[in-house]
């Protein structure tokens, strides 16, 4: 059996054998890579958005970084970008135009020679709106109820219930379609405040013609420009059925019940914004088309 000194002894020599390997032996390469490639919504504009990227680096001697910005569909190099590096973790902030999807190449350089890259895709950037348009609510519910009817016309009650997770102040624009036509029969402005974590009531009324389908539309406006758009069905004719998709048929329409009366259109502050004026519409269309046939067949009888 071994002595305690013999086992001292073999203990001691191999610790300094092990010292001794370690500065004997090269020391291990370090890897030069690229840790992660991160990216950051820096400013949202109307066309375009400001993105920041944040690349962290494994090592800094005497590197470069390039970032290539490609078309996603077609390939097409748009943007050649070179930065020297400076410490392992860089942010750089590149623009971008919100009518198109990214393929961006980030390569990790040393004297022109590829150590490492990474590929990133940028899509569906046109969703993103600057702060002063964004609209998060939701509709939860739509009710129509007629008011009144005199001769041909209905008013009708129309409520919207919005839950908002933040304070709002929206231009609502209501506007009444018929369905099967696509003619604009009423439409009205309203100003609502929608208050975060509550459920905002927002109506109006709205004139339409009796024994039609109507597609009602709501349009929220914020910083002059549309943000988002509901639509609902309105069914005043009891014997037709909306249908679920667009599908040709006969339907008895009459024009002249459509024709715009001069109603002064109130904005969302009481001022007047504009008129829906009388226009030489289908009565006229309707002659002149007709006219224009008559003389065509008068031609073709003659040949």
């Amino acid at each position: 059996m071994l002595s305690g000194k013999v086992v001292a002894t073999i203990i001691a020599v191999i610790f300094v054998l092990s010292i001794a390997t370690a500065f004997m032996l090269p020391h291990a390469r370090k890897i030069i890579r690229i840790e992660n490639v991160d990216v950051k919504v820096d400013r949202i504009l109307d066309d375009s958005v400001d993105l920041t990227f944040l690349i962290k680096l494994s090592a800094t001697d005497n590197l470069t970084i390039k970032i290539l910005t490609y078309d996603l569909k077609t390939n097409i190099l748009l943007n050649e970008t070179t930065i020297p590096v400076r410490g392992v973790e860089i942010n750089e902030k590149l623009r971008f135009e919100k009518d198109r999807d990214y393929r961006v190449k980030v390569v990790l350089e040393r004297e022109g020679r590829t150590l490492d890259f990474r590929y990133l895709n940028l899509r569906y950037l046109n969703t993103l709106i600057p702060e002063e348009r964004e609209l998060k609510v939701f509709l939860k519910d739509v009710d129509f109820k007629v008011l009144e009817v005199k001769g041909d016309r209905v008013k009708v009650l129309v409520r919207y219930y919005f839950d908002s997770l933040k304070d709002y102040d929206v231009s609502f624009h209501v506007k009444a379609v018929q369905y099967e036509s696509n003619v604009l029969t009423d439409e009205r402005w309203v100003r609502a405040k929608l208050e975060g974590g509550r459920t905002t009531i927002v109506e109006t009324n709205v004139s339409v013609i009796k024994n039609y389908c109507y597609l009602i539309k709501l349009e929220a406006w914020r910083d002059d420009s549309i943000v988002r758009i509901w639509k609902s069905v309105l069914n005043l004719s009891p014997t037709k059925r909306v249908p679920k998709e667009a599908v040709e048929k006969e339907v008895e329409f009459e024009v002249e019940k459509f024709v715009a009366t001069p109603t002064p259109i109130k904005a969302y502050g009481g001022r007047e914004i504009g008129v829906t004026r009388a226009t030489p519409g289908f009565e006229i269309l309707a002659l002149i088309l007709a006219g224009g046939v008559a003389l065509c067949l008068r031609r073709l009888g003659r040949l």
